[in-house]
């Protein structure tokens, strides 16, 4: 397979735009109610009586959770930055992308 320009280029301008990794925290009504407060009362609760459609991944997240997402993504890219500049160089005898 060889590499055409054209579809690579066209491909790059075919991309959605950016989506944040994590929605914006926020808090559940229905997860203070029936766990939190029932918690504090009682002190245990069923997991098996959540409703697990009730609520979402925001309404769990801890708020300033996406500083460390945006530190572990930082930190994957300086690290494959840095594999990739003591990896030799190939020489190859045919065409090919990467």
């Amino acid at each position: 397979m060889e590499f055409d320009k054209r579809r690579f280029i066209q491909t790059l301008q075919d991309v959605p735009a950016e989506q944040p990794l994590l929605e914006t925290p926020e808090h559940s009504e229905y997860l203070q109610t029936h766990v939190f407060d029932r918690l504090s009362d009682k002190g245990t609760f069923n997991l098996t009586e959540l409703d697990w459609n009730a609520f979402d991944l925001r309404h769990v997240t801890p708020v300033n959770y996406d500083r460390s997402y945006e530190r572990t993504h930082l930190g994957w890219l300086q690290g494959i930055n840095a594999f990739l500049r003591k990896t030799p160089t190939a020489s190859l005898n045919e065409k090919g992308f990467f």
